[in-house]
Order: C-alpha cells, then sequence, then structure tokens
C-alpha cells in the first residue's frame, strides 16, 4: 500500500514538473533518449546481422565470433567516453562535442545500412562507438553544468536526472521492438536506416531547441558548455586528433583484411581497459596530492571495481550469448504469432523500470540500516550469476525448448542484480574518489563497463550452441564464476574495511 501511494506521488510530481525543467535539459533529454532508441535498436538486431547466413541478409560469422564481436564493439563504446571527456574538456566543449557525437551516429548508422559488406560494418561500428562515447559523456556534464545555477534546488536537480534515467530505459525497451520487427519484416539494413533515421530525427529536435537553449543559460553555465575549460594549443589538438584517427584506421584496416579477428579484437580491448584502470589507480594512490586516508578509500573500493566488472560481464552477455540463446532454443510463439529474437532484449528495461522505484523506496525506508554499497553490489553479482543457472536444465535441447517464461525470469533475476549493481557502483565511485582526482576517478565506473563488456566479449567465444553439454557447462560455469566472484569480493570488502579503519 505503501508502495503504491509512493508511485502513485511519483508520478504525478514527474508529469507536473518536467516542463517546468529549464529548454536545455529538456533537449539533453531528447537526444540521449533517441540516442540510445537508435543505440539500442541497433545492437538488438547486430548479432544476428553478424551470424545470419548470406541467403538470410546476414554476414555468415561463426555464433561465436559474432558474440566476441559484440563484446569488443560495446568495450569501444565506453573506452570512447573518456576520448569524448577529453575533447570536451580540451579542444571543443562539452556542447560542440555532443553535437559532434550526434553527427557521427548519424553517420556511422547510414554506413552501417548503406554499405554491406565488411568494410562498411567496421567504419560503421567505429563511429557509432565514437558518436556514443562522445554524445554521453558530454551530455551527462551539459545536465550537470545546468543545474550548477544556484536556482535549481537538490530535488529539481535529482527529478532532471530522474527524468534522464527514465528516457534511456524506455528508450531501450522500444529501440528493440522497432528494429526487430523491420529486420524480420523486411531486412536487416531497414532495421539499420531505421536507427540512422531515429538518431536524425533526434538531431533534428536537438538543433532545432539549441540557440534558445543556450540563450537561457547563465552566462557562467553557456562558457563553460561552449568553451574547453583546460584547452590546449591548436597543434597540439590536432595531432593528437590524427595520431587518433590513424589508430582507428588501422584497427579497422586490420580487421576489414582478417588480420584482426572478433575473438583477438576483444582480447586485444580487454587487455587495454585492464591496464587503463591499473594505471590510474595505481596513479591516484601513490599521487602526493591524495591522503593517507583517501589511499584508504582507494583500498576499498577495489573490491567494488572487481565486483562490478565481474556484474557487468555477466549483463552484457544479454546482446550476445542471450541472443544466440533467444533465436535458437526459445519458443517465440503466443497464440500462434512467432515473436522476433530482438525482442526478448526489452525485457531487461521493462524490468529495470518496473523495479527501480520500489527498490528506491525500499533503500530509502531503510536508511542507515541498509547494507553498505559493497554488500550491496556482492549481492547484485550474485543475484546476476544465479540468472545463468536458471538456463542449465534447459540448455541443449532443439528449437522451441525453452518456453518464454524461463528466458524472462533468467533476465529478471539479472535485472534485480543490475538493480544492486548499477546505480550503487556509480554512487560508491563518486564516494570513494579523492579530491584532487573526483573526475579522473569517475571514469573508474566507465572502465567496470568497459572491461565487463570486453570479458563478456572474450569468454562468449567459448559459448557453442550446437554442443548440448557445453551449453550446459559454459551457463555453469559463468553463473558459478559469479557467484564466487561475488562471495569473494564481499568478505574481501569487509576484511579490508576493517583493516582500514
Amino acid at each position: 500500500m505503501h508502495i503504491m501511494t509512493y508511485l502513485e506521488q511519483r508520478s504525478t510530481v514527474y508529469k507536473s514538473e518536467f516542463w517546468h525543467h529549464p529548454i536545455a535539459v529538456r533537449s539533453i533529454i531528447s537526444i540521449e533518449a533517441w540516442e540510445r532508441f537508435s543505440f539500442y535498436g541497433m545492437q538488438a538486431i547486430l548479432g544476428y546481422y553478424l551470424y545470419y547466413t548470406a541467403t538470410n541478409g546476414g554476414l555468415g560469422l561463426a555464433k561465436s565470433e559474432a558474440t566476441a564481436l559484440i563484446g569488443a564493439y560495446g568495450a569501444l563504446v565506453y573506452l570512447c567516453t573518456f576520448a569524448g571527456g577529453w575533447i570536451g574538456d580540451r579542444v571543443l566543449g562539452a556542447e560542440k562535442t555532443l553535437f559532434l557525437g550526434a553527427s557521427l551516429l548519424v553517420i556511422g548508422h547510414l554506413i552501417l545500412s548503406l554499405i554491406h559488406p565488411i568494410p562498411g560494418l567496421a567504419a560503421g561500428l567505429t563511429l557509432i562507438a565514437l558518436g556514443s562515447g562522445f554524445l554521453k559523456t558530454a551530455a551527462i556534464t551539459v545536465l550537470g553544468t545546468v543545474y550548477r545555477e544556484d536556482s535549481h534546488s537538490d530535488a529539481h536537480r535529482e527529478t532532471g536526472f530522474q527524468f534522464f534515467y527514465l528516457g534511456i530505459q524506455v528508450a531501450a525497451v522500444a529501440g528493440p521492438l522497432l528494429t526487430g520487427w523491420l529486420a524480420l519484416t523486411y531486412s536487416f539494413h531497414v532495421g539499420f536506416l531505421a536507427a540512422a533515421l531515429l538518431m536524425i530525427i533526434g538531431m533534428g529536435i536537438y538543433a532545432s531547441l539549441r540557440r534558445r537553449a543556450l540563450e537561457e543559460m547563465g552566462e557562467e553555465s553557456r562558457k563553460c558548455v561552449q568553451s574547453p575549460t583546460h584547452p590546449i594549443s591548436k597543434k597540439t589538438s590536432l595531432t593528437i586528433t590524427a595520431l587518433g584517427i590513424s589508430a582507428l584506421v588501422l584497427v579497422v584496416l586490420a580487421v576489414t583484411l582478417g588480420i584482426l579477428t572478433a575473438a583477438s579484437l576483444a582480447h586485444f580491448l580487454l587487455g587495454i581497459t585492464i591496464t587503463a584502470a591499473v594505471f590510474l589507480m595505481v596513479t591516484m594512490f601513490r599521487s602526493p596530492h591524495t591522503t593517507q586516508q583517501e589511499r584508504h578509500s582507494i583500498l576499498n573500493y577495489i573490491p567494488i571495481f572487481c565486483a562490478s566488472v565481474a556484474f557487468w560481464a555477466i549483463m552484457n552477455q544479454t546482446y550476445g550469448v542471450l541472443a544466440v540463446y533467444s533465436d535458437v532454443r526459445l519458443n517465440r510463439s503466443i497464440a500462434g504469432f512467432e515473436f522476433p529474437a530482438a525482442w526478448t532484449q526489452s525485457l531487461n528495461p521493462i524490468f529495470v523500470l518496473t523495479l527501480s522505484i520500489p527498490l528506491a523506496y525500499l533503500w530509502a525506508k531503510l536508511g542507515s540500516r541498509g547494507p553498505t554499497a559493497a554488500t550491496k553490489i556482492s549481492i547484485g553479482v550474485i543475484v546476476g550469476g544465479s540468472g545463468f543457472l536458471v538456463l542449465i536444465p534447459f540448455a541443449g535441447g532443439g528449437p522451441n525448448s525453452t518456453p518464454l517464461l524461463v528466458l524472462a525470469l533468467s533476465i529478471l533475476i539479472t535485472a534485480i542484480g543490475e538493480l544492486f549493481a548499477g546505480p550503487i557502483g556509480m554512487a560508491a565511485t563518486a564516494k570513494h574518489a579523492p579530491n584532487a582526482y573526483r573526475t579522473q576517478f569517475s571514469a573508474l565506473y566507465f572502465l567496470t563497463m568497459s572491461i565487463g563488456t570486453a570479458l563478456a566479449g572474450s569468454i562468449s567465444s567459448y559459448y557453442d550452441s550446437e554442443s548440448a553439454s557445453a551449453e550446459r557447462t559454459y551457463f555453469l560455469v559463468c553463473g558459478s564464476l559469479a557467484i564466487c566472484i561475488g562471495v569473494c569480493t564481499w568478505v574481501a570488502a569487509q576484511k579490508l574495511s576493517k583493516i582500514t579503519s
């Protein structure tokens, strides 16, 4: 009864408050929602496009290559958030970086939809990853800057970010439904073209509001988002940009020519992301600007970091391994209608939308009596790993052998784990950040997602839907390892807390 009252109150607040937010906030929420609409829509059908045969409109890759490539692509998206942050801070400013990201997304989606062979895939995905990384970082920066003005209360700011998150989740539900139907009814390239058109619509709406949004901002905020906060010389920026573009072109060529395989690309990105995370942590830990108490805080963050990586490694198999499973095992027939396999990717955001407010209500009621952040994230990993175990009795069956409710239960369990691990991990990262390195330390949260996604791609190469025993073993090992990691990180967090306190 209390939860229903809480839900009704929040619904009324959301409806009345949305139009009271600045135009800049509404424009950012709009373009981020359209970007996520196109992103999740494209990602929902990408795996099938990679491994379906040419006669069925695909590229004919092996399923293991397709799932590895999905993981590598996801890792690249999160890595590109760092490039976006650097360009926003040092070269263009956040608002211009956002517009550049949107432009790259449109071009990338169009290339993917219009150029069919491997070169189109490599170039399209690279541009989409860059555009998504640029836009994601810049959107959060602009949104935060608007709310730094004195006229906005903490409650007003929190509501704005809730709208931002809500837009992402609604887009994550709708995107796969649209592109999945188009890919099944027409072709994959029609689905990709729809993603491009969605991004064009989002960019058009943002462009129409852009001038008014900037004019409405205070002078200090407008200057903050339009100009780089720590500019570098034009020569230095051009040199670094040229080196970055050259490196990306070399990777695209290596993938196109078959020098760099899907599996090796996932391993390569996994190595880069782990190295970056270790380098950042060691640098901040050893810095003279970090106090002894802050060093203890960094040590206490390590189990949280490891648990977050483990969770995202499970969660991001939704777009690879579980996408294949939905295609080859799931009974997708409802009342004589067989829905596209891509539609199953809308289940997770539906569950997250449904459960996030009741769980937020629970944490609010518990207050200081609730579990610590490390405990919540460890629970999230344990719960997330349990989702894979649900599939073991049905693994290795023939086509249509797994009931829809079983897969839905597996995804529901993982979604519950996400609500424990995702937002709590973000908050814990901010809490443990040293004062001198708050922005850089926050980057570690994106690195947990990048490492987890690359890891998902790397281990998915061992998934074999053609072998019943291999499929069962895969779900058993992944689920059990996640549960063990969750338990170990919880124990480690308790011991570190005692040592450093």
